[in-house]
């Protein structure tokens, strides 16, 4: 029994679930995945979605990021309890902009077997909602080229979906696709100058002509259509008057400070386009919750995204009935999101977001958008013990904010969905001021004598461990948690060189992000480097400062806090910037080096190009071998001899390697022949391997 009597069922997966990594290791083909491979397929498995399903897939314009929210069905299956490794729900994402399917990269969520539960309401607390995403840069065009690209979401279970392969299948897992629209650019004058006589082009300047465009979208202003111009587009479209004069209707009356000038006015709008608002007034009075424009459909929680958002995505399901063309201000549709925190039926009202929309042709079946809502948690993180399940719930409205007091008032146009999420397991507030993330990865993660991370570290949200023994390179960024308990404190960081000695105060600007989403500089006292301590409301991820030490020194942070100028917390990183640098000097732990036998030949015939080649470093990850240049289109395979893996350091001495340009199809020409050399250091606290290359060129017969 848990804490509430509801009974705990133990099941074990199937040998499948239960050993699925383990097989592919014996074969990789095992569930027929990788058909590629040379392995006979044992027990072909293709697209199981009995544990796991991406239900959703949706783009937010204003934050430029995909989402995909996925269902957590069972309450076991997931590699062990909250306190375990657990598994990864894995997430690939695509966009098809018409030319083909580009790799959008990989998201996922760490899930773990948590007990179905039953809430305050008697409602079972599974399936479990989450989502994940990735940001994306889109390419826009201005409004009157609407940019509506297709995106897909590869979801697999403990097993990360191959890159650049966007049929590709999941043994556990599913796929789903839905249309998205990017928020149109500022238009700028070469957007029509291909249509334009060459003499009138003659006498503009080139500067107009050429003018880049603006890589933000357009902040408008965009003029609402008329009630007489809507009613003119849609007497077609077969809109009725009660959608399209909705918003002039409940706009004054809901107004309580509308006088009779102001009423009158739309009624005379609405007389002069031929609509009865009585009539109108009637049909919204009899329509309640209606999906037939647009449909809210999925809702998670979003770990990722601004420490934790909220995300509900809904989808836009006609061509028309949107107040107009992207060229117009179009319509709002409003997200309310509430939650139980507390578990006690009591719904909390935590906040409106706001989406554009628009009428177009052409969508298939239906533009999908999300609505995010940053979300502070921190108060509701408790121990891995205890799994904190709760219920919130999205209301959709059209073009009229729904209630701020009243969780079950029913909209207009649009509805409501209620979901589960997983508050995930943290430390709970204690008043301690600490270091929670050193250099993008958990503080705890990182070795206090090393400063190199431990086993099983994993950097920022990702969903794969690092490798054992990471140093630290560029940007050194630090997070403290978001507690109330220190709100009104103030606090500085100290750095020390362990290895060559000196220290110092961070007193450089940074920058964080507030719970609106907005970027702001936060600035510590130059002289003394006293700053506030961070609030969720203004940094919602606790940044507490950044320095880039360079070198490959090991360096300590100590955290003081305005309480007798306490040190209250100290962590180390172990820099190496030595990659950067790489060059085959005395240096025998750090050299790269790259030598050709056909060095000083002006011709090189089709053949083998043999070579040696150094690949070492401090912390080594792996090393590569390509081929560059040529006459321009895609150069044929050239197959490469080596005989060690590219996980493995030469010796100093080096090692040879042998390029085969045997192909006829490889056109004569100069090529470069390069070494790239990565090692394991987290870079700017954003990303792991520094790297170094190494080149050399040929001209080939």
């Amino acid at each position: 029994m848990d804490d509430k009597g509801n009974e705990i069922i133990a099941e074990a997966p199937e040998r499948a679930r239960q050993h699925f990594r383990h097989l592919l290791a014996s074969n990789p083909n095992y569930f027929g995945s990788f058909p590629g491979l040379g392995f006979e397929a044992v027990s072909p498995k293709d697209g199981d979605t009995r544990y796991e399903e991406v239900d959703c897939i949706a783009y937010s314009p204003a934050r430029n990021r995909i989402e995909a929210t996925l269902q957590v069905k069972r309450p076991f299956g997931y590699g062990g309890g909250p306190c375990t490794a657990g598994s990864f729900e894995h997430v690939r994402f695509y966009v098809d902009y018409g030319n083909g399917w580009e790799d959008a990269g990989v998201a996922g969520v760490n899930v773990h077997d948590i007990p179905v539960g039953k809430d305050c309401a008697g409602t079972p607390t599974h399936p479990l909602s989450f989502v994940c995403g990735v940001d994306h840069s889109p390419r826009r065009k201005w409004c009157g080229q609407p940019v509506l690209p297709l995106v897909r979401a590869i979801l697999s279970w403990n097993l990360e979906p191959p890159a650049g392969e966007p049929d590709w299948t999941p043994p556990w897992g599913n796929v789903e696709e839905c249309r998205i629209q990017i928020a149109p650019r500022r238009f700028i004058f070469s957007d029509i100058a291909a249509k334009l006589p060459k003499e009138v082009l003659a006498i503009i300047p080139p500067a107009v002509v050429d003018e880049p465009p603006a890589p933000g979208p357009d902040p408008g202003p965009l003029t609402p259509l008329s009630l007489t111009a809507l009613a003119k587009a849609y007497r077609a479209e077969k809109v009725p008057p009660h959608r399209f004069a909705f918003q002039a209707l409940s706009a004054n009356t809901a107004s309580p400070v509308a006088g009779a000038s102001a009423l009158s006015e739309t009624a005379l709008s609405a007389k002069a386009a031929g609509i009865n608002l009585a009539d109108v007034l009637k049909a919204v009075e009899d329509t309640s919750g209606n999906t037939t424009y647009e449909e809210l459909e999925c809702l998670g929680l979003d770990k990722a995204l601004l420490g934790g958002s909220l995300v509900a995505s809904f989808v836009v399901k006609l061509s028309s009935g949107y107040s107009g063309s992207p060229c117009s201000a179009g319509s709002t549709e409003y997200v309310a999101f509430w939650a139980d925190w507390e578990d006690d039926c009591s719904l909390s009202y935590l906040g409106t977001v706001k989406v554009k929309v628009h009428d177009y042709k052409d969508i298939g079946g239906g533009l999908c958008y999300s609505a995010v809502l940053p979300v502070d948690l921190g108060a509701l993180r408790q121990g891995c013990e205890k799994p904190v399940l709760r219920r919130v719930r999205a209301v959709l409205s059209w073009n009229a904010a729904p209630s701020t007091t009243d969780p079950d008032a029913v909209p207009v146009w649009g509805n409501r969905i209620d979901r589960h999420v997983q508050i995930e397991p943290g430390v709970v507030y204690d008043g301690t001021a600490r270091f929670t993330i050193v250099g993008g990865v958990a503080a705890n993660d990182v070795d206090l004598t090393s400063g190199l991370t431990v086993p099983g570290a994993v950097l920022g949200t990702s969903v794969t461990p690092l490798p054992d023994d990471c140093p630290f390179a560029g940007l050194v960024v630090l997070h403290g948690p978001l507690d109330p308990a220190l709100a009104g404190h103030q606090y500085r960081v100290r750095a020390t060189n362990v290895d060559g000695g000196g220290t110092q105060l961070l007193t450089a600007p940074f920058t964080v992000v507030t719970s609106g989403g907005s970027a702001v500089v936060v600035t510590p006292n130059p002289i003394d480097g006293w700053v506030a301590w961070p609030t969720w409301v203004g940094n919602t991820t606790g940044v507490l400062g950044h320095l880039a030490p360079g070198g490959d020194d090991r360096w300590d942070f100590t955290l003081e806090l305005d309480v007798a100028f306490n040190v209250v917390d100290t962590a180390r990183v172990q820099m190496d910037n030595t990659v950067k640098d790489v060059a085959l000097v005395s240096d025998t732990a750090n050299a790269g080096d790259l030598e050709l036998q056909t060095a000083g030949q002006c011709k090189v015939p089709h053949g083998p190009v043999n070579g040696t080649f150094v690949a070492r470093d401090m912390h080594f990850l792996h090393w590569s071998i390509s081929v560059l240049g040529g006459p321009g289109g895609p150069i044929p395979p050239i197959p490469l001899t080596v005989g060690i893996a590219s996980t493995t350091e030469t010796p100093f001495a080096g090692t040879p390697f042998t390029l085969d340009f045997g192909d006829p199809m490889i056109a004569p020409c100069g090529y470069v022949v390069r070494l790239t050399i990565t090692d394991r250091a987290i870079v700017n606290s954003v990303y792991l391997g520094n790297q170094a290359t190494v080149d050399r060129g040929i001209c080939l017969e």
